[in-house]
């Protein structure tokens, strides 16, 4: 039996102090999905270590995936995360930002209706 895939995409862009934080709190989420979801963090030129915090904690996650890319602002770099999650077939997609101003807990009711 096939489970639905939920792909979370989400733009970085100098989020070294944050992005830690953000995906400790957003990866439960594609982890009680299960299928195949997925936490996609694109870094979008990000001049911190970002990217770097990123790929540190792709080691301890398998199902997140950290995409580097030259900046190309916030709507470039979410419709770049759109493209790759309906290229890998995702059953649904969900956007949010990396500053952890949107809370999983939110999420469940978002997803429900």
């Amino acid at each position: 039996m096939k489970h639905d895939s939920l792909y979370i995409i989400m733009p970085a862009y100098n989020e070294e102090k944050n992005i830690g934080t953000v995906i400790e709190q957003w990866y439960p989420v594609v982890e009680k999905i299960g299928g195949d979801s997925r936490l996609v963090i694109l870094n979008d030129g990000s001049k911190d270590a970002t990217y770097k915090k990123i790929q540190n904690y792709q080691k301890k996650y398998d199902r997140l995936i950290g995409i580097d890319k030259p900046n190309e602002g916030h709507g470039g770099t979410i419709l770049r995360g759109y493209r790759y999650a309906v290229k890998k077939d995702a059953d649904y997609i969900f956007q949010t930002d990396s500053d952890g101003q949107t809370l999983p807990e939110e999420f469940w009711q978002f997803c429900e209706n």
